[in-house]
């Protein structure tokens, strides 16, 4: 198999936890250079990972690595001129999420990606959780029956002090909805099908003008908590519930949440048992169940399910995913349109909240 040249542009927290992690144990990919604007991130990554082609100019490292992938991992603000330069230069792409600033400018990266005839990936990491492929599975083979009402919820401590680029909407978009919301859009669709309308309510509940180390920064202008409910075009209703200051919940996870339920049954996902899931026929209580083998990875991923902490390890099936779509010449799941999907609710919610009242989610160009 010819091996596959990589590219890493963005070195912070994700991507040392989940891009190189997943692509450096894949056969037959080659980590081929890495990226980042702080020349002290590039000089530490080289030295963590053994590389010998480091660059803070992403142009010189489009030309001179030449990757034929590229995972981008940088503030969202470039995102998109990013994706557009990994395109032109021939190379298939991964970028995190939220895939754009706002949805008319997701709108633009996936017409543009789609045009290209390359690859490309939007990293909704949690699709890859095996109690989620479960989810998946019970769901489509219809162990639930017709499913009623749903509810989603992420809540975190992440303290008070300033948290980055990702308090600034010039540089985020959003907040809690972009950072941890989005995420729960994606797969909430995944399971139900399409949100066609939204309510919502936000808040900023600090201002997160102080660092850690105590100096003073600019305040948040993004919110902190978001909620919102949420009509499927199935006729399911769902509950949202997404927030960064919740006591007693911590900062890896804390409490993550997806409950369905239907006419013939009852299922229940929670990231921090990621092996596990809760499910109750009619007339019976919740009991664990454990997650069947074939869904504790993708098929024919390099990972081992029961090697590492399976709480973070799932999240090399992405890059799995994303190589596996590339060798197959097939679409990643998800893509880019699903990036653009979740952006048009996310975008929907940010109106109801301003607008205190029921907003339609648009239609997606195919």
């Amino acid at each position: 198999m010819k091996p596959l040249r990589m590219g890493l542009v963005g070195l912070g927290g994700v991507c040392g936890a989940v891009h190189y992690p997943g692509f450096s144990r894949i056969p037959g990919v080659e980590i081929a250079g890495i990226c980042d604007v702080d020349q002290g991130l590039v000089a530490r990554r080289q030295q963590e990972w053994g590389m010998s082609s480091g660059y803070t100019d992403v142009d010189q490292f489009l030309r001179q690595v030449q990757p034929e992938a590229v995972a981008i991992a940088t503030p969202n603000v470039h995102h998109q001129e990013l994706v557009y330069k990994v395109l032109d230069a021939g190379a298939h792409v991964i970028c995190e999420k939220p895939l754009g600033m706002n949805y008319p400018q997701t709108v633009e990266i996936y017409q543009r990606a789609k045009a290209s005839g390359r690859r490309h990936m939007t990293a909704f990491t949690y699709r890859f959780v095996p109690a989620m492929n479960f989810l998946r599975h019970l769901v489509r083979a219809g162990e639930l029956g017709q499913l009623r009402h749903a509810r989603f919820q992420r809540l975190q401590d992440w303290g008070e002090f300033a948290i980055g680029w990702r308090q600034y909407k010039d540089q985020a978009g959003s907040g809690e909805l972009g950072d941890m919301g989005i995420h729960r859009i994606d797969f909430a669709e995944d399971l139900l099908g399409p949100i066609q309308a939204v309510c919502g309510a936000a808040r900023q509940l600090v201002p997160r003008d102080q660092r850690p180390d105590g100096q003073a920064c600019r305040s948040q202008d993004v919110e902190d908590w978001v909620g919102w409910i949420a009509e499927f075009s199935s006729g399911t209703t769902g509950v949202f519930e997404m927030g960064k200051l919740t006591k007693g919940r911590g900062p890896d996870g804390g409490h993550d949440l997806a409950e369905l339920n239907g006419s013939e049954a009852s299922a229940v996902y929670q990231l921090h048992t990621p092996h596990q899931i809760l499910f109750a026929r009619r007339g019976e209580p919740y009991q664990l169940r454990e997650v069947p083998g074939e869904f504790l990875k993708r098929a024919g991923s390099p990972r081992d399910p029961g090697e590492g902490d399976p709480v973070r390890t799932f999240r090399c099936d992405q890059a799995w995913e994303f190589v596996s779509a590339i060798r197959e010449g097939r679409e990643c799941v998800p893509s880019f349109y699903h990036g653009m999907r979740a952006q048009a609710v996310a975008d929907s919610i940010l109106e109801a909240v301003a607008s205190r009242r029921w907003v339609e989610v648009p239609v997606c160009p195919a």
